[in-house]
């Protein structure tokens, strides 16, 4: 089965959204390629990359935020991989949707979310949904992270933080782009 799922709707979609600035990246050895994107994040120094990847061999649709930390173990101390470790397992418990992982070989932290696509068509909320999630998801919780690989916080810190609330607090530019995407999606749900 195919799917419906292109690179052309994927930029139409971003598009649609305001969201104008993108690559589109031919990747060997795949049907499609992708799309490559990415924000500022209004407290930090930097931005995140974001790939939106159609895997048509798969049958699958991949929002990933690539090296949201880069700190190979052998920079790392036992116990701060280890809260590390224990951090990133705990979010994956607590959020629905997208995961966060490490890979050793090159101490990246990325975040995902990844969904079936088969012969389905994404709609245009599904998009943002996304789109959304793995914004707020990453712009919540990296700054945890990148103060637990840096030795500054242990995971018990951030366990009592985090579950102290029921939901982390976002800096006001970041809650000023979630205000905007549900804006946004309420518009496109009138008739």
């Amino acid at each position: 089965m195919a799917t419906t799922v292109t690179l052309e709707l994927l930029r139409n979609y971003l598009e649609r959204f305001g969201w104008n600035k993108y690559q589109i990246v031919d990747e060997p050895h795949e049907q499609e390629g992708l799309l490559r994107t990415g924000w500022h994040s209004p407290e930090g120094d930097g931005g995140f990359t974001m790939v939106i990847d159609p895997i048509v061999e798969k049958a699958c649709l991949s929002f990933r935020v690539p090296a949201v930390i880069l700190k190979p173990p052998s920079e790392l101390d036992r116990e701060v991989l280890m809260d590390l470790l224990q951090a990133i397992g705990w979010i994956n418990y607590a959020i629905i949707l997208g995961k966060f992982s490490y890979d050793p070989s090159k101490g990246e932290v990325r975040f995902s979310i990844d969904l079936p696509i088969d012969s389905n068509t994404l709609t245009y909320d599904q998009f943002i949904h996304c789109l959304h999630t793995a914004v707020h998801t990453v712009e919540s919780y990296v700054p945890f992270l990148e103060a637990i690989a840096s030795g500054q916080i242990r995971f018990e810190e951030f366990y009592e933080v985090v579950t102290a609330t029921a939901r982390p607090r976002l800096p006001a530019a970041v809650q000023q782009l979630l205000n905007e995407l549900e804006r946004l999606l309420q518009e496109e749900a009138r008739p």
